[in-house]
């Protein structure tokens, strides 16, 4: 039981403590690509900032309901799947990437669909269009994931990992880690993540500016875009893996930083002018959805000529 507990409190701290950083992180480079100079301590962009926000959150009147507290309490149990290295995993399973799958799917619906109604029908449209943008770019992220599982055979995440000791999957599918790294970019623009003071596209909630329960949802999208970028690294870039001398754990800290950080300032370098939702929606539709589609063709082919002609 002890055990367990440790595990518990290990995981929590590495939730929070790494989306507090990635908070920071992109307040941080979101001032900075905006060529203002960034502030210090608790102005936007520094390093207390997210702190201040949060408390800021929680001095406003809110009312929490059911809804709420599921979106909260997942945010959590989708990281308990996942490992973290070999030994620190809360659920160790021989399917947990179908569990954080669905867990990720769930926290999406949960988060995108959870939007109290509005008289007003502009802003009905809008939430809308919102839960239509997040799902759709939820599919191509995981037609790549099956492509990957297709080539592994295995649906533990465990495996995945070390069936990368002598070459990373980056090697064997770069057309789904390209799909699922933009599919993030595309998340991370709707959400509006980067941009401190500023709603996502097409976002008007009544939450917005709430108390607690904005605080929530706060913490839930940025658990959507941090679960999807360490997914990344789990499944493309050889996840805890040690590389030479340096251990599997602090390689697994840099490499999920360095692809945060791409992504924000992969998502910075769009620009404003791809903050439309139908655009957003055909470069979906006419780029990633297929480019997913292909790869997916792709490895059913080198399946059958690997597994049932008995070709290598």
């Amino acid at each position: 039981m002890l055990i367990i507990l440790k595990k518990i409190a290990y995981v929590l701290i590495i939730v929070l403590v790494n989306t507090y950083i990635c908070s920071y992180l992109g307040a941080k480079l979101s001032a900075r690509m905006e060529l203002r100079r960034g502030y210090r301590l608790t102005r936007a962009g520094g390093i207390g900032f997210p702190a201040i926000r949060f408390l800021s959150y929680l001095g406003r009147d809110s009312s929490a309901g059911i809804w709420s507290l599921m979106v909260f309490i997942f945010s959590f149990i989708v990281w308990a799947v996942v490992p973290f290295t070999a030994e620190l995993v809360l659920i160790d399973m021989n399917s947990n990437l179908i569990a954080a799958l669905m867990f990720l799917l769930i926290m999406v619906v949960l988060n995108v669909i959870n939007l109290d109604g509005s008289k007003y029908s502009i802003i009905q449209g809008q939430i809308t269009k919102k839960i239509i943008s997040v799902l759709s770019f939820v599919i191509p992220f995981f037609i790549s994931i099956t492509s990957l599982i297709l080539a592994s055979r295995t649906f533990s995440l465990k495996e995945i990992v070390d069936l990368q000791r002598d070459y990373w999957n980056v090697v064997y599918q770069p057309l789904g880690f390209i799909t699922t790294i933009l599919s993030v970019i595309m998340i991370l623009k709707i959400l509006g993540l980067n941009r401190e003071g500023k709603k996502g596209v097409s976002v008007i909630n009544k939450r917005e500016g709430a108390g607690f329960v904005r605080a929530v949802y706060r913490f839930s999208e940025y658990s959507i875009v941090l679960f999807m970028t360490y997914l990344l690294i789990i499944l493309y870039l050889g996840g805890y893996k040690n590389l030479y001398l340096i251990r599997g754990d602090v390689m697994l800290g840099i490499k999920f930083y360095v692809v945060f950080i791409f992504i924000l300032f992969a998502e910075k370098a769009m620009g404003s002018n791809i903050s439309d939702t139908g655009i957003l929606m055909r470069i979906n539709g006419k780029f990633l959805i297929p480019m997913s589609i292909v790869n997916f063709v792709f490895t059913i082919g080198f399946f059958i000529y690997r597994n049932i002609y008995g070709f290598i």
